[in-house]
């Protein structure tokens, strides 16, 4: 790869699927320089609420490996500081770790991922040329067996090597961190990261509920309601935002 700026391979463990009630309790992260050199985080974190027994049982951590651990809160700025003027990769991260992070970060007032970040989502790569469990891709890549499976650090590793294997063994793939990105965009842009909202010609539509494919600047109410609803603090930005440009 040609990298130009740093690209950061994470994968998050958390309490659960819920990007807003449920909490991190691991990063594991590996961040690459343009020069190759590598640098690794493996966080454990206080998520503040329970671990529940179904997340335990997919990631082997409990309430006493992190009862002593940090908060997020606690480690939000010098995680900021190092993701400045990176891209990110993962598996199945468009979908779930990059909104969860999102919504970490913002409950604390940081808008993050920034603007100019390019985000790298190797299962949609997968997608395109292969199936998809990462265990099976990372055997069908390297012809080994992934261990330590659901620990956030082992993940990342995987996710690396597979992204690497992707490059090498096709050649119509382009090693421009932003032109990869381009390969699963359409005209339909998303907006948030909880991917509520979509743009299109430069109109915002809901992607959701009973006013899917409908403009947010023609059902107004329902854009009020969910402003008064649990969803994702990134989502409610970029409604105020569409709200206050009418």
């Amino acid at each position: 790869m040609k990298l130009k700026k740093p690209i950061v391979f994470f994968d998050l463990e958390t309490t659960g699927i819920d990007i807003v009630k449920d909490r991190i309790v691991q990063i594991g992260a590996i961040k690459i320089e343009p020069n190759g050199e590598e640098t690794i985080k493996n966080v454990l974190i206080n998520p503040t609420i329970p671990i529940p027994e179904g997340a335990t049982a997919v990631h082997g951590i409990t309430d006493d490996d992190v009862k002593d651990k940090p908060m997020f809160r606690q480690i939000a700025k010098s995680m900021l500081e190092w993701l400045e003027g990176c891209d990110l990769a993962g598996y199945n991260s468009d979908n779930f770790d990059i909104p969860l992070l999102a919504e970490e970060f913002g409950r604390l007032g940081f808008d993050y991922p920034y603007e100019d970040t390019v985000y790298i989502d190797i299962i949609r790569i997968e997608r395109m040329i292969n199936s998809h469990k990462l265990g099976d891709t990372y055997k069908r890549y390297t012809g080994q067996t992934l261990e330590d499976a659901h620990d956030a650090l082992a993940d990342v590793k995987a996710t690396m090597a597979i992204f690497e294997k992707q490059v090498e063994e096709n050649e119509n793939l382009q090693t421009s961190i932003s032109d990869i990105a381009l390969l699963y965009t359409n005209e339909n842009k998303r907006v948030d990261f909880a991917r509520k909202i979509f743009e299109n010609d430069g109109k915002y539509y809901w992607n959701f509920g009973k006013h899917r494919n409908q403009l947010i600047s023609e059902t107004q109410d329902y854009a009020e309601w969910v402003l008064n609803s649990d969803f994702a603090y990134d989502t409610k930005k970029h409604i105020r935002r569409i709200l206050g440009n009418l």
